[in-house]
């Protein structure tokens, strides 16, 4: 036996050869047939339609890849089964501690709201502000946590309509108001009046309003936010730039990680969650598409999202989501 069959035959992978022409099994490893897959109905039909990604068979995941050789397709699996079961128990986990969490933190919220109005003492005033503060702050990380908690589970699946891209924004803008206000920043709608985007209203609205009000926050007093949109190739890219504080080149690839901070000492300042741009990224890809972003410390950032012009979440994204 050859080095090399000898690794097929004893990988914890299994594997499975297939002719191209006749759509027949002519190989397949010892670990493949130990979980007698190919003897469930419509196996062979649900591989050969999706070659990359994930399977499920009765109630049973695994990663698959791809590969041709000549006349062969040549297909390796590994079963995720238990990382599935481990991932939905702890996405179960987050989100019934949060839905526990929402109602007693709104409560003390309130509570700490109607003393503080009703306090006359400045001493006791300062800390009923500081408990007010804090409570916001965690309303919001619940929040944050039970959105991305529905986008991993099924209430994640994109509900595809035409939506008017231009009015998104000036609505997120609206919503935003009070805090470009604040901190003296204009906001421009770039977005021709007559654009529109197949995709999920809801979600694009909630991805376009975590991108600006980061726009905001990491902006200087009297900066600027535009939002433009345009078609490139399948793709209608959404666009949200600023004249802000940047981000340094080596934070770029983490930045999208739950919890990510570019800098502690500034966060501690500018209070966030720290899931915004985790649920950005997340609701790109559940459109089909991704987001990227470029930056200069010093200079603002922009931020561009790929969604599928024909909304269809079977296109291959761009490379690099």
């Amino acid at each position: 036996m050859s080095l090399f069959k000898e690794i097929v035959e004893r990988s914890p992978f299994g594997v499975i050869v297939i002719d191209k022409n006749s759509k027949e099994v002519i190989y397949t490893n010892p670990t493949f047939r130990k979980w007698k897959i190919n003897e469930r109905k419509g196996f062979l039909e649900k591989l050969l339609n999706s070659p990359r990604g994930e399977l499920e068979i009765d109630g049973h995941h695994y990663r698959v890849s791809h590969f041709t050789e000549g006349d062969k397709e040549i297909f390796l699996l590994e079963d995720i089964t238990d990382l599935k079961t481990y991932q939905r128990a702890k996405r179960d986990f987050v989100a019934n501690v949060s839905h526990e969490l929402k109602t007693p933190i709104s409560v003390i919220g309130s509570i700490a709201e109607t003393l503080f109005y009703e306090e006359e003492d400045p001493f006791k005033k300062r800390f009923l502000e500081r408990i007010l503060k804090r409570a916001k702050e965690m309303e919001a990380l619940v929040e944050d946590l039970l959105i991305l908690a529905a986008l991993e589970s099924k209430e994640g699946k994109v509900i595809w309509d035409k939506v008017n891209l231009h009015n998104l924004v000036e609505e997120v803008f609206q919503n935003l108001k009070e805090v470009a206000e604040e901190k003296k920043v204009e906001l421009l709608n770039e977005v021709p009046p007559e654009t529109y985007c197949t995709c999920d209203e809801h979600k694009i609205f909630i991805l376009l309003k975590n991108l600006v009000e980061n726009a905001i926050k990491y902006n200087r007093e009297g900066g600027k936010v535009w939002v433009r949109s345009y078609p490139e190739g399948e793709y209608r890219v959404i666009e949200v730039s600023d004249t802000g504080i940047g981000i340094p080149k080596k934070h770029l690839p983490l930045i999208f990680e739950r919890f990510y901070r570019v800098d502690k000492s500034r966060s501690r300042e500018i209070r966030g969650t720290g899931l915004g741009l985790s649920i950005v990224k997340h609701i790109a890809l559940i459109h089909g598409g991704k987001v990227e972003v470029e930056s200069e410390k010093g200079k603002g950032s922009t931020f561009r999202v790929y969604i599928p012009l024909k909304g269809s979440p079977t296109k291959e994204p761009p490379k690099g989501g």
